[in-house]
């Protein structure tokens, strides 16, 4: 499970240090893809459970397989390197107009990487305002 926000540096080669808790999930490898204004990072098996709910969207004709070939192909795998970094796809990272600062969210079963101001902008008032009214329904 992917819980908090983590603030770091992207290096010049697109390199980006997990935070620990986040590590053991993808050591073995994980995938990144675009979403929305930010980069989605699952683990191995995460990925396997989004590549499956496309796979029956497709087999459903509720997406084309013109769609679905663009999903998948725009997914790349990293592997942790001795330091705990990732590597981005510079093509990601040109998209999104990443600097070189970073956020690092967990969504439970993801991890989304934004770009710092982009993020900022993502958690307007109006999310606060969003979730206490959440809380309240949740009755947490």
């Amino acid at each position: 499970m992917f819980v908090g926000q983590h603030e770091h540096s992207l290096d010049a080669k697109g390199r980006v240090v997990l935070p620990a808790p986040y590590r053991a999930s993808v050591a073995d490898r994980g995938y990144v893809t675009r979403l929305d204004s930010c980069i989605g990072l699952w683990s191995q098996s995460g990925f396997a459970e989004v590549a499956d709910k496309w796979k029956a969207q497709r087999d459903e004709g509720l997406i084309s397989n013109q769609v679905f070939r663009k999903f998948m192909t725009s997914v790349s795998e990293v592997k942790l390197d001795s330091a705990g970094r990732i590597t981005l796809p510079r093509t990601l990272l040109d998209e999104l107009e990443f600097g070189s600062q970073v956020m690092i969210s967990g969504l439970f079963d993801r991890v989304e990487i934004w770009p710092r101001d982009k993020y900022d902008e993502d958690q307007s008032d109006d999310v606060g305002d969003q979730l206490a009214d959440a809380i309240n329904r949740l009755g947490l």
